[in-house]
């Protein structure tokens, strides 16, 4: 055989591999139609009442009342609207496999995946199964349960998707306007005092002697938005011992009326604070720092020699 014969046959032998390849990849369909990918604009148009996030280790559950809610706790604010969001501007792009052999490696097996059910009227409209992520942390491979095409989504439902259940909680402690508070009470095991505002600034009550204006401040600036950065799991908060609380923080605003009222406890491992707004079950965390910033003796909050207030 001569040699530009070898070079013909070995070209044809080559383009035939890769044949065979994509039609390996496409599931061996034949010439059957792409399919329309579908439409997630719509379901975000749905009066929604609940979307359920499912994975093999952990399930999200996300319902719509008053106000969201996620697991049966407090959902953040912008919950409803964050999911709208989401499934408005997801985008569906290339198909990338029609062959179920290829839905473990991709990642949208219903136990290697995270099924995403949107459910309207009490009845599941979509549910999609969102698996390996791609470039990013918005880009993953998806497909629709019950059907074996998979495509590629970009977009922020891919994130929230992968959102732990305390990611969707409630993390606003207590939101202050500084400007309104009038009074501050503080008590700890050993030592209670109170500030009060009037019209030269912030003095000790009863006793009248002045208080730093910039560290009170200080403390109003965090109670503006104070946050957690987590919750306390529920074998701790059945464990934990609220009395004595390790401190006590009572604001009040106009006409003395009650503006907040934030309990603090030590963690054990001295890194942070157990906090929870009185009469209120849920437990939230916060930093050693943010604690710190809060929890001022009044040795630390009396004005300096020279008058400052």
């Amino acid at each position: 055989m001569s040699d530009r014969s070898l070079k013909i046959l070995v070209g044809v032998l080559a383009a035939l591999v890769v044949a065979w390849a994509a039609v390996r990849l496409l599931g061996g369909r034949g010439a059957a139609p792409e399919p329309v990918p579908f439409d997630l604009e719509s379901a975000a148009a749905l009066d929604i009442d609940s979307i359920v996030i499912a994975a093999a280790d952990d399930t999200v559950r996300l319902r719509a009342s008053d106000g969201w809610t996620v697991n049966g706790h407090e959902a953040a604010l912008e919950t409803g609207e964050s999911l709208r969001r989401a499934l408005e501007g997801a985008r569906i792009e290339q198909l990338v496999s029609r062959n179920p052999e290829n839905h473990m490696r991709l990642g949208v097996t219903r136990t290697a995946g995270r099924r995403v059910t949107v459910y309207a009227g009490g009845t599941a409209e979509l549910s999609l199964i969102i698996g390996q992520g791609r470039r990013g942390f918005d880009q993953a491979y998806v497909r629709r349960e019950g059907d074996d095409e998979v495509y590629t989504l970009e977009g922020s439902l891919v994130s929230l998707a992968n959102r732990a259940v305390d990611d969707w909680r409630d993390k606003d402690i207590v939101l202050v306007n500084r400007d309104v508070v009038g009074r501050v009470a503080f008590t700890y095991p050993d030592e209670s005092f109170t500030l009060v505002r009037d019209s030269t600034g912030w003095r000790f009550e009863p006793e009248g002697g002045a208080a730093n204006a910039a560290q009170v401040d200080g403390i109003l600036m965090v109670f503006a938005s104070l946050r957690a950065i987590g919750f306390a799991a529920d074998s701790v908060t059945e464990a934990l011992v609220w009395e004595p609380p390790s401190a006590r923080v009572q604001l009040f605003g106009p006409g003395d009326a009650p503006y907040g009222d934030i309990v603090f406890l030590e963690r054990a491992d001295d890194v942070g604070y157990y906090v929870r707004r009185a009469g209120s079950p849920v437990v939230y965390e916060i930093s050693s720092y943010t604690g710190d910033q809060i929890l001022k003796r009044a040795a630390d909050l009396a004005a300096v020699a020279d008058g400052a207030n």
